[in-house]
């Protein structure tokens, strides 16, 4: 099972990534994510609808977009909810 993570407001992205697990300033300077290149990543939700021994059962999938930021020195952030607040 995977740890819990602490939950933190999308405003506070750009002060995180800027900050060790020692809660010390990373060395180098700040990094700000607007001059990081975006990407995204199509992923699925797919859910049968019906039971599986149905044949006339179909499966339907939506899709999820992720958006990152990847970071001089090999840094990538998921930013899909900060990108959707700052993108307009």
């Amino acid at each position: 099972m995977t740890p819990p993570i602490e939950a933190f407001a999308v405003s506070e992205l750009e002060d995180r990534i800027n900050v060790q697990s020692n809660n010390r300033r990373k060395k180098g300077g700040d990094i700000d994510l607007r001059k990081c290149e975006l990407l995204e990543l199509i992923q699925y939700e797919c859910r049968l609808q019906g039971s599986k021994e149905d044949r006339r059962s179909i499966i339907q999938c939506a899709p999820l977009v992720k958006l990152f930021r990847r970071c001089a020195g090999g840094l990538m952030v998921e930013t899909t909810a900060w990108d959707g607040e700052n993108l307009n």
